[in-house]
């Protein structure tokens, strides 16, 4: 199809119609400018009541379906059908209206996306499901897809529900697709198609895959995009640099308060103070503690050592500085030098 097309496809439908049928479908379905109006704002504008207004709209309807029987659409029709059943039988419509401004060489508008989505509904196939708190709107081409869809996200949710500990240890949707969608043998594009559909999945601006109440994937609080943040970067961030990385991820249009992002890291035990306004996360081995305490905690756990080892232990947990290790082993209240150049913990 040309790119002037659909527009044209448009207006050979619409001619049918009075003058005043067709300014109230033009501006019902933001035919116009890509804005729909309600009944009672149309009602108002004409001087009649919103009872009338749906009256001529519902006339005008009857007689574009009418119409529409005699094969005008099958062209266009061929195009989006055969697109939705290669996607296996379903599109979620924003995607959809995306996909078939590319296939039929439009350009991207809001007048595009009402005029697509009115041809769709007044031609009755695909089928339409509304937004619901589980579902995004997409249409889809025969009820037994509907429902296989419907019954593979049941249980992918199940399967997801099941494995939290293990999808989560993964880095990348590929690596859990290959075991979660096995079962259902669906081809992975079809099986990513269907999860667009649902409410349920997340993937995340570093790639991961979860459902999308899991604050590991979904993070929705300061607090947890830090923890995200650390735990991807794998090593201690200062609270400055955790919030401008944050920023960078969150893509939020208000930057994001380093301060906040401080108070918030205080706040948890899973956040260590490793250094000098800068943080680790628990769970990766950062413990937390003053120099002395670290140093200390290291020599019970491992016995004497020599300086450099123990700088080399001392360092994996925290940041200091190496002047700052070498002075807290001069203090022989806590620290022993050792015939043969160890230390260890003053036991006395």
């Amino acid at each position: 199809m040309t790119p002037a097309n659909t527009e044209k496809l448009l207006n050979q439908i619409l001619s049918i119609l009075t003058p005043r049928q067709r300014e109230v479908i033009e501006r019902r379905y933001g035919l116009r400018d890509g804005k729909a109006i309600t009944l009672a704002e149309l009602g108002k504008g004409h001087g009649i009541t919103r009872e009338r207004v749906r009256q001529i709209e519902a006339g005008a309807i009857k007689d574009l379906r009418g119409f529409i029987k005699s094969g005008i659409l099958n062209e266009f029709l061929k195009t989006v059908n055969e697109h939705i059943k290669n996607m296996g039988g379903a599109r979620r419509e924003a995607l959809l209206l995306a996909d078939l401004q590319l296939l039929l060489g439009e350009k991207s508008s809001p007048i595009f996306d009402s005029q697509v989505k009115f041809l769709l509904e007044m031609a009755g196939c695909p089928k339409y499901h509304s937004e619901n708190e589980k579902f995004y709107s997409y249409w889809y081409q025969e009820e037994s897809e509907d429902k296989k869809i419907v019954s593979f996200i049941s249980r992918l949710v199940k399967y997801m529900t099941t494995k939290k500990e293990k999808v989560l240890s993964h880095t990348s949707i590929d690596k859990v697709f290959s075991e979660a969608i096995k079962p259902h043998n669906l081809k992975d594009l079809v099986a990513l198609n269907f999860i667009s559909l649902s409410k349920d999945f997340h993937i995340n601006s570093f790639g991961d895959f979860g459902l999308s109440d899991w604050s590991e994937v979904n993070p929705k609080t300061i607090r947890d995009w830090a923890y995200m943040v650390l735990k991807k970067e794998k090593k201690p961030l200062h609270f400055a640099e955790i919030a401008k990385t944050i920023g960078n991820y969150k893509k939020s249009a208000r930057s994001i308060n380093a301060q906040t992002v401080h108070n918030e890291l205080i706040k948890d035990g899973k956040f260590v103070l490793v250094g000098r306004g800068i943080y680790g996360l628990q769970e990766l081995g950062y413990t937390p503690g003053t120099a002395k305490e670290v140093m200390m905690r290291i020599l019970k756990e491992n016995g004497p050592l020599k300086p450099r080892d123990l700088m080399e232990f001392v360092l994996k947990e925290r940041v200091f500085k190496k002047n700052t290790i070498f002075i807290n082993l001069q203090n022989k209240k806590h620290f022993n030098r050792l015939d043969d150049g160890r230390y260890a913990v003053n036991l006395a």
